[in-house]
C-alpha cells in the first residue's frame, strides 16, 4: 500500500538546498551579532512522490558548500534513511550514547522532515499527531534588537505590534544600566502598559548582578513577567538561588541544556519556565519531565516558525517565541501570526513548502 492511503511509505531520495538570506536588520544580543543565515533545507522523498521538508540555519559563518554537504550526507545520514518508513523512524526511541557518534536521524533538519511525512503518511496535520487539538498557540513579539539604534527599535517594536501580541521581550544586559532602562521604556511607549514584559540578558550576569538589575527594573516601573538565561547555562545552583529569591519575576531557561542539563534543572528546582527548542523529540521529552516537576514550558525561536507544532501539542506551553524572520520568506505559504498568536497549519504534514523562486532566489550552491 502507498502513503496516499496513509498505510507505507519508503525514503526513496533526496534534495539538498544550500541558502544564503541576508537578514533585514542585524539581530543578535549582549554577546552575539549576526547579519545572515545559511539555511540547510532537506527534502527527504517517498516512493509515491510526497517529500518532506526540514531546516538547519547556520548563523554568521557560511556553511559548507553544496558538494560538501551531499557527500557528508550521503556518508553519514542516507543508510539510515535509504528506504526506511518515515512514521518508524521519527517514533523510533535511540538509547543515549557518548563518544564519537553523530545524531544521525535525530539530526534537527532530518527529524523535521521525517516527522513531516509522517504526518503526511497519517494524514493530519502534524500537531494532530503529536497529540494537538487546538492550533492555536500564544505567541510573543521578539525583537532581538541589541544592536539596533533606538530609532530602528521603536520601528521593530511598531511592526511587531501589528501582530497584537500579549507579551514581548527585549535583550538586555548593556554594561550601562540606563541603556536597559531607555529600552524597557521605548517598549511602554510604543505599546503600552498592558503586557507581559519579558527580558533577555543571555548570561550577561551573576546571580547577585540579576537580582540588582531587575531591582533598577523595578524601581522604574518595569514589572518583569520572566527573565531569560541571566546567567550562565550551568549554574544550576545559581539558578535555584533567583528561583527561590524572586517573588514575581519568573526565571526562563534550558534552551541551551541538552536532555541532562534540563533534568538537572528541574531536580535543582532551578527553573519557573522551561525554555525548549528545535527538536520535536527531545522537546516533548522535556515537557514531560517538566510536567513531573509542575513547570510550564516556552518554545523559543524555532526554522521557520515550525515549532508551533509542538507548541499546540503541549498541555503547558506558555508562550511560542516569534521575532518575524526573513526565513519565512521561504514558504509558499508561511506560518500564520495574528491576534497574538500562531496558527499551526490544519493540512497534513507541518504545512511548510519551499518556494521554488525564493530557493533559486538564495540558493548559494558554491
Amino acid at each position: 500500500q502507498t502513503g496516499t492511503t496513509g498505510l507505507v511509505m519508503k525514503i526513496t531520495d533526496y534534495q539538498i538546498h544550500r541558502l544564503h538570506l541576508p537578514l533585514r536588520e542585524p539581530i543578535g544580543d549582549s554577546q552575539v551579532h549576526f547579519t545572515d543565515h545559511w539555511i540547510t533545507a532537506i527534502e527527504l522523498v517517498c516512493d509515491d512522490g510526497i517529500k518532506g521538508v526540514g531546516f538547519d540555519c547556520q548563523q554568521g559563518l557560511p556553511t559548507a558548500r553544496l558538494p560538501s554537504l551531499r557527500e557528508q550526507f550521503e556518508y553519514a545520514l542516507w543508510p539510515s534513511l535509504a528506504q526506511a518508513d518515515p512514521l518508524n523512524l521519527a517514533m523510533k526511541i535511540q538509547r543515549p550514547r557518548g563518544g564519537n557518534v553523530g545524531c544521525g536521524f535525530r539530526a534537527p533538519p532530518i527529524e523535521t522532515a521525517l516527522w513531516d511525512l509522517a504526518s503526511k503518511q497519517a494524514q493530519v496535520p502534524l500537531f494532530q499527531l503529536l497529540g494537538g487539538t487546538d492550533p492555536q498557540v500564544k505567541a510573543y513579539g521578539s525583537t532581538l534588537d541589541f544592536h539596533l539604534n533606538d530609532d530602528d527599535f521603536r520601528t521593530k517594536l511598531e511592526q511587531m505590534n501589528k501582530y497584537g501580541f500579549s507579551a514581548f521581550k527585549i535583550k538586555v544586559g548593556h554594561p550601562d544600566l540606563s541603556w536597559d532602562l531607555k529600552r524597557l521604556q521605548l517598549v511602554r511607549d510604543v505599546v503600552g502598559h498592558d503586557i507581559h514584559l519579558m527580558v533577555d540578558a543571555n548570561e550577561a550576569w551573576s546571580v547577585k548582578e540579576t537580582l540588582q538589575r531587575l531591582q533598577a527594573y523595578r524601581n522604574a516601573g518595569h514589572e518583569i513577567f520572566w527573565i531569560e538565561d541571566p546567567i550562565t547555562r550551568e549554574d544550576y545552583a545559581g539558578y535555584a538561588k533567583l528561583c527561590s529569591e524572586l517573588e514575581s519575576t519568573r526565571i526562563n531557561t534550558g534552551e541551551y541544556l541538552n536532555i541532562s542539563g534540563k533534568r538537572q534543572l528541574l531536580v535543582s528546582g532551578a527553573v519557573d519556565v522551561l525554555n525548549i527548542h528545535n527538536s520535536i523529540h527531545e522537546g516533548r521529552f522535556a515537557a514531560m519531565l517538566a510536567g513531573e516537576y509542575g513547570v510550564p514550558v516556552s518554545l523559543g525561536n524555532t526554522l521557520l516558525e515550525l515549532g508551533v507544532h509542538l507548541a499546540a501539542s503541549l498541555p503547558e506551553c506558555l508562550y511560542l517565541e516569534y521575532s518575524d524572520l526573513i526565513w519565512n520568506e521561504l514558504a509558499v505559504e508561511p506560518i500564520r501570526v495574528e491576534q497574538g498568536c500562531a496558527w499551526a497549519p490544519q493540512r497534513p504534514g507541518h504545512g511548510i513548502e519551499l518556494d521554488p523562486d525564493k530557493v533559486a532566489f538564495y540558493a548559494k550552491p558554491e
